[in-house]
């Protein structure tokens, strides 16, 4: 099967850019099913790349290989592939560390795979054609691979049990996993993403060098996951906002899972169901420290990004007209259609907004693991800053 585009629609084939959309195309042939192996020509009908075939998108192929000979029909051209990205990414693993992001989609040259693990557990998502046509390769590998449970998750599942979310081996739905030797449950049949954010894991080891004796709010907390790396590290307080009654649940379980609570009077956490925006917006003025700022993505589109970036000013504002001066807050986004340097304008938007001088300390990324390659930046989707909001203009 042949794909050939319009003259001069080659150069981002040429730059290694692996998506190619509908509109660069001139001529596909009839009658290709979804997750095709493809052969993309140009005008001219040299020679560009392989990848998987997808009618009902706009990205109607992913490229997976820009050599002749590696048309990626036979088994072992992926299982080698596996291998190698599989041994890059147990080098990259810190100290005591079993949750990791094995494939990470484009930006390990694996298009719509991505694989998250959780000590013996592997959950995968198969987001395109092409990469569910790999499946019954991939189980096969995790399973050589020593993975005592493998669990295919549906996007849609996310939240609530869905019939396409699936156990290929196994049955652990709540696998046990370390980060720097702390200890986490990953709610993979239930949770958010896989069942918990491994891409925050570098941006919480550095929460733990400015949280000793400090008071501090993680508003959209979910697993808590940064509450307690602060509670480990000597925090004063910490409060775990949330509107998911299932989320706060789930923080008071790795709470416990190290050594730690929110019961007595003297415990130094509290975990709130309430509604992030309200809070911030009614709490009192200099009740905390450092706060947190890392909600869900906003944007999932280009045509949502204005709406996405009023929500992302709204709480940037709310949290530095609220927070101690001198105070720190570590503010995300995860929109992909959100650039770096746009979510830096709505930070500066909100500071001018709120009359406050604020400086940027750090610039935060998704961990190693989630890496993504320089040929397709569209791969940076977790952009933060850490601020420390000095006090009044």
């Amino acid at each position: 099967m042949v794909i050939r585009l319009k003259k001069n629609k080659e150069k981002a084939l040429l730059n290694f850019h692996p998506w190619i959309f509908s509109g660069a195309i001139a001529s596909e042939g009839a009658g290709i099913n979804p997750g095709s192996i493809v052969k993309v020509e140009s005008s001219e009908q040299k020679f560009l790349g392989w990848g998987h075939y997808d009618p009902k998108s706009q990205i109607r192929v992913r490229v997976f290989s820009f050599v002749l000979e590696e048309d990626g029909s036979e088994e072992s051209f992926w299982v080698n592939r596996w291998n190698s990205i599989f041994e890059s990414k147990m080098k990259l693993l810190p100290k005591d560390t079993t949750g990791f992001r094995l494939f990470h989609s484009e930006g390990d040259h694996v298009p719509g795979i991505v694989v998250d693990c959780y000590d013996k557990t592997a959950v995968m998502q198969l987001k395109t054609p092409g990469a569910l046509g790999l499946k019954n390769f991939l189980v096969s590998f995790l399973d050589n691979k020593g993975f005592e449970t493998i669990f295919e998750k549906s996007e849609k599942s996310e939240g609530k049990p869905d019939v396409n979310s699936i156990f290929h081996k196994g049955n652990n739905d709540e696998p046990v996993f370390s980060e720097y030797g702390i200890k986490f449950f990953a709610d993979i049949t239930k949770g958010q993403k896989t069942g918990f954010f491994l891409d925050q894991r570098e941006n919480r080891a550095l929460l733990s060098r400015y949280a000793k004796d400090k008071s501090i709010l993680n508003t959209f907390s979910y697993s808590g996951a940064f509450s307690i790396y602060a509670l480990l590290a000597d925090a004063k307080s910490v409060h775990s906002l949330d509107i998911s009654k299932q989320a706060i649940e789930l923080c008071e379980k790795n709470l416990k899972l190290n050594g730690l609570t929110s019961e007595g009077e003297n415990s130094r956490h509290k975990g709130l169901v309430l509604d992030s925006f309200d809070y911030l917006k009614t709490m009192e003025s200099g009740l905390y420290d450092l706060i947190v700022l890392d909600p869900p993505a906003f944007s999932k589109s280009a045509a949502t990004v204005l709406q996405a970036s009023r929500g992302y000013k709204d709480i940037n504002m709310r949290a530095m007209a609220k927070i101690q001066t001198g105070g720190l807050i570590f503010t995300f986004s995860c929109s992909q259609h959100i650039s770096f340097d746009l979510f830096k304008k709505i930070v500066f938007g909100a500071a001018k907004d709120a009359k406050k001088r604020v400086r940027i300390l750090h610039h935060l990324t998704q961990s190693p693991d989630h890496g993504y390659s320089v040929f397709h930046p569209e791969g940076e989707y977790l952009k933060g800053l850490v601020i420390q909001v000095d006090g009044d203009t």
